[in-house]
């Protein structure tokens, strides 16, 4: 292979993957949050368990109320991220939760959503 044309092919492969880093959507804490406030708000009065088992599969835990309520904690593991430099790496996950509260007849009452990017 001739050198102009190694030099095209590692121009046109410097080209792509600086364009596949600027496709990436960044996602942060606020924005995931107010996506999972848009997903669910809308669904207040309507929505049962398994409305949130599409998104997060089986609820951690639900905690039954005296009155016939229950409460769900709904999380989803999105990745582990670490920080730090290389001698003294700390990591934490980033997810999902939603902490939501149904009525005697298993109808979304209300939530709380959270995430941590």
């Amino acid at each position: 292979m001739e050198g102009a044309q190694m030099k095209k092919i590692i121009a046109v492969l410097v080209f792509l993957s600086f364009a596949a880093c600027a496709g990436k959507k960044v996602v942060t804490a606020s924005s995931a949050k107010k996506d999972l406030e848009d997903r669910y708000n809308p669904k207040i009065g309507s929505a049962t368990k398994a409305d949130f088992v599409e998104y997060f599969g089986t609820a951690e835990w639900c905690r039954p109320q005296d009155n016939g309520e229950e409460a769900c904690r709904f999380y989803k593991k999105i990745e582990t991220k670490w920080t730090g430099d290389p001698t003294d790496r700390k990591h934490y996950d980033t997810y999902d939760q939603v902490m939501a509260n149904f009525d005697s007849n298993g109808t979304l009452k209300s939530f709380k959503a959270d995430a941590v990017r």
